[in-house]
C-alpha cells in the first residue's frame, strides 16, 4: 500500500471533488452552438410573424404548432427526464421546483443556463449538447419541412 492508504494510486477528479475543466475549444464550441441557437430561434419566430402577416393560416399554425410543441416537449424532458433529480431523491422537492423550471425551460432558460456552466463554471458540456440535439430533432427538422412547403407552394404565387 502508498503512503496515503490508497495502494498507490493517485486521487480521481470525484474523490477530490473537482472536476476537469473543459478545454478552451470545448467552451468555443458552446458559444458559437449557443449563437447558433439564438439565430435559429430567432429566425423561427421571425418566420411565424411572416405568415401571421401575410394570413397564411396553414403555415402560420403549423410553424407555430411545432415550436410550440417542441419546446413543450424539451420543457418536461428538463423538468420531469433527465434534468431533473429522481422521485424519492433527498433534492427532489415534487412539484413545488419542477413547475417552475418546466416554465423557465419554456422559455429557453435552461440552455442559457446550461451554457453559462460549461464556460464560466469549467462544467460538463453533455446536457448542453444534449438540449441542442432535442432542439434540431424537435423543432428545427419539422419547422424546415414546414418552411420548405411553404416556399414551393406558397412563396411563387402571386399574392407572396
Amino acid at each position: 500500500m502508498g503512503a496515503d492508504g490508497r495502494g498507490g494510486f493517485q486521487p480521481c477528479a470525484l474523490d477530490t471533488g473537482s472536476g476537469s475543466a473543459a478545454p478552451s475549444w470545448e467552451r468555443n464550441l458552446v458559444v458559437g452552438a449557443l449563437v447558433v441557437h439564438i439565430i435559429d430561434v430567432g429566425l423561427d419566430l421571425l418566420v411565424v410573424l411572416l405568415f401571421l402577416v401575410y394570413l397564411q393560416w396553414g403555415f402560420f399554425f403549423g410553424t407555430a404548432g411545432v415550436i410550440v410543441w417542441a419546446w413543450l416537449v424539451s420543457s418536461l424532458y428538463v423538468s420531469f427526464g433527465a434534468g431533473s433529480p429522481g422521485a424519492g431523491d433527498i433534492d427532489d422537492g415534487g412539484l413545488a421546483d419542477r413547475l417552475p423550471q418546466f416554465f423557465l425551460s419554456f422559455v429557453q432558460w435552461q440552455i442559457f443556463a446550461e451554457a453559462y456552466r460549461c464556460v464560466f463554471r469549467g462544467g460538463d458540456t453533455d446536457y448542453f449538447h444534449t438540449l441542442r440535439l432535442m432542439e434540431a430533432i424537435l423543432e428545427s427538422a419539422p419547422n424546415s419541412l414546414v418552411q420548405l412547403y411553404a416556399l414551393i407552394t406558397w412563396a411563387g404565387t402571386d399574392n407572396a
